[in-house]
């Protein structure tokens, strides 16, 4: 039995899968377009080190004085500065790179202008003055025992005697 032909000789299946392929094309024509921006597709990659900057705000956060609800406002106006100044970066045409994602070559790092941009809107937590004298006196009790240390072993000469 032959096939009915439906237009120019192709059957309604053949007419299908010739449409599908065309959109298919079409589709692919339009996402290359986009993809491919106006200055040739070239985007800028920069480096940031996200997880210092989360980090040291927040050893700052436990140091301070605040207590715990005020530490969780503050941490979490803290996060959403950061992120819209990051989403900023992206919308600007960079592309941001966490700095642990950079193997090798040269990107440049916007931690600092990230940082200071982050610092400008959200204060920094104040160290709570207790904190402060902990540490002062856990930096006196180490270099007692490192000068006990040197002492012991020969007053910096590597513990070597002869």
């Amino acid at each position: 039995m032959a096939a009915k032909r439906a237009f120019a000789g192709l059957s309604p299946r053949e007419i299908a899968l010739l449409a599908a392929a065309a959109a298919i094309f079409i589709w692919g024509a339009w996402v290359t377009k986009n993809l491919v921006s106006e200055d040739g597709g070239r985007q800028e990659f920069v480096q940031l080190q996200l997880q210092g900057i989360i980090g040291e705000y927040l050893q700052a956060q436990a140091r301070s004085s605040s207590d715990e609800q005020t530490a969780a406002q503050e941490t979490a106006v803290f996060m959403a500065t950061l992120d819209r100044t990051v989403a900023g970066l992206s919308k600007s045409g960079k592309v941001v790179l966490v700095h642990e994602a950079v193997i090798g070559g040269e990107v440049p790092d916007v931690t600092q202008s990230v940082k200071a941009a982050v610092y400008a809107k959200v204060p920094r937590p104040q160290i709570a003055q207790a904190s402060i004298d902990m540490q002062q006196t856990q930096d006196a009790r180490v270099e007692q025992e490192m000068q006990a240390f040197m002492a012991a072993n020969g007053g910096g000469q590597g513990g070597v005697q002869q």
